[in-house]
């Protein structure tokens, strides 16, 4: 019978672990002395779970490929998709689910418009959340970021991915809350999660949203 193929990391670990990466490989994690018979046998028992996580990661890859700018193809636009059209129009417009897309726009010319777009609502919106929780910032950067959607320095300096701008408006709205809570409290602590909660009470939502998202982060 064939085995799934998979690769082995051994350390001194003490228990054997499954995961299967963004490629869909099968990685195992196993203490440095166990047997690959062992290991063999522990991936046959576990074949329907192993075909259950590669089909969602394949699927997963699949959604959050690269752009190419080319008609027909679909990128997520403020949390909705949006279908790309190549027409003889001047600039970038939206019409209900479509973006309209100059002809002769190069890929990175559409990523400096999304990036415009980007740091108009990013910083419109942190105005509105910095007046309502009367806190001062000192200065708001579009990065290139994709690791982390937002992060404030130790001066109040606010800074937040540009990809931001394909999430839903209330997923960008509780990055801005939570990195301009940070002004007041520059940890995690439960005073920290306290305050996002007084402004955004179902802030659990948005942060799933961005887990089950992260994909984003390699678009483009």
């Amino acid at each position: 019978m064939s085995i799934v193929p998979y690769k082995v990391i051994r350390s001194k670990r003490r228990t054997l672990a499954l995961t299967i990466d963004k490629e869909a490989r099968l990685i195992v994690r196993a203490p440095m002395r166990l047997s690959e018979d062992f290991i063999r046998d522990f991936i046959k028992e576990k074949e329907q779970w192993i075909s259950e996580k590669q089909q969602q990661a394949r699927l997963y890859a699949a959604q959050y490929s690269t752009i190419n700018l080319e008609n027909g193809e679909e990128i997520l636009y403020l949390g909705r998709p949006h279908i790309i059209h190549l027409q003889s129009v001047e600039e970038v417009t939206i019409a209900g689910d479509k973006l309209l897309v100059p002809e002769d726009m190069t890929l990175a010319a559409f990523k400096e418009w999304m990036k415009a777009e980007s740091r108009a609502l990013i910083r419109e919106r942190v105005d509105y959340y910095a007046q309502m929780m009367e806190v001062k910032y000192a200065s708001v950067k579009i990065s290139e970021a994709r690791r982390r959607w937002g992060s404030c320095g130790a001066a109040n300096t606010l800074n937040f991915a540009w990809r931001l701008i394909m999430c839903p408006p209330s997923v960008i709205d509780y990055v801005v809350v939570h990195e301009l809570s940070h002004i007041t409290y520059k940890d995690h602590s439960a005073r920290f999660w306290k305050l996002v909660a007084e402004v955004m009470p179902c802030y659990k939502k948005e942060q799933k949203w961005l887990r089950q998202n992260r994909g984003l982060m390699d678009i483009i």
